[in-house]
């Protein structure tokens, strides 16, 4: 489109004089300032900004070609890129299982309430280690905390009060949100079961998924930037969708 970020242009560095951001930052309890604005070394009047983008969507989306996609488009721009691991795939190649939540309804919120845990301080480490290299940076995250909602919401405030934190910080903590729609809807014919990285089948028939996708959908329809991109075109240009979304994004956030 003709209004898309130039791909070839040059990041300005965010040191960020964003007041709205700033604002809602210093609103947030002191535990979860970690994850926003942060001092790069050397820095005596500005803050250093990095940007925080969102994977998510259901099973068979795209999301592991769409970070590819996005690297290559954000490293042209100058951009340092990191990417922070689905937490989920770590628990459980480290042996972990999930409880049922149908026959081991506490036992799954336990279990949720670790997996956030660990994935809100993923999400600090990741930033701070970004911020603190004082250079232009985006981190890219496969999921975020809100993906929780979707497969536990009866439990989902009760989540929040144990993590000590509302459903309004959660969405503040994301610059957008990115939702790769699974292919079991709207290009069930490219649907697979086995997962990109290959070590492992997916659960979930193209009915499930569809449920699944629908409901993340609804987990992070509060966001303001939250941005859908469905199979309404053949893969290749359902990727460049998703990257121009993120780009339109920095950009303003460079202004």
């Amino acid at each position: 489109p003709n209004n898309a970020p130039d791909p070839g242009a040059k990041p300005r560095q965010l040191t960020h004089s964003h007041d709205w951001d700033i604002r809602r930052t210093m609103s947030l309890k002191a535990s979860h300032q970690a994850s926003f604005s942060l001092k790069a070394p050397g820095a005596k009047s500005h803050l250093v900004y990095v940007p925080r983008i969102v994977l998510t969507g259901g099973p068979c989306g795209g999301k592991s070609s769409s970070m590819n996609h996005l690297k290559e488009a954000l490293l042209a721009r100058g951009y340092d890129i990191y990417f922070a691991p689905e937490v989920a795939t770590l628990m459980l190649n480290g042996g972990c299982t999930i409880p049922d939540s149908s026959k081991k309804p506490g036992m799954a919120t336990e279990f949720q309430f670790h997996l956030l845990s660990l994935q809100r301080q993923m999400e600090r480490s990741f930033v701070r280690v970004a911020a603190g290299a004082d250079r232009p940076a985006v981190v890219i995250l496969d999921r975020g905390l809100l993906d929780s909602k979707a497969y536990l919401p009866d439990a989902w405030h009760r989540l929040c009060d144990m993590m000590d934190t509302t459903e309004e910080e959660v969405l503040a903590r994301y610059d957008a949100v990115v939702h790769l729609v699974s292919a079991a809807d709207g290009a069930e014919k490219f649907y697979t079961r086995q997962q990109a990285e290959g070590f492992e089948f997916r659960k979930e028939t193209p009915e499930q998924a569809r449920e699944l996708d629908m409901k993340l959908k609804q987990a992070w329809a509060g966001h303001q930037n939250h941005f859908v991109v469905d199979n309404s075109t053949d893969f290749q240009r359902k990727l460049e969708r998703a990257t121009e979304q993120v780009l339109t994004v920095i950009a303003k956030l460079e202004d």
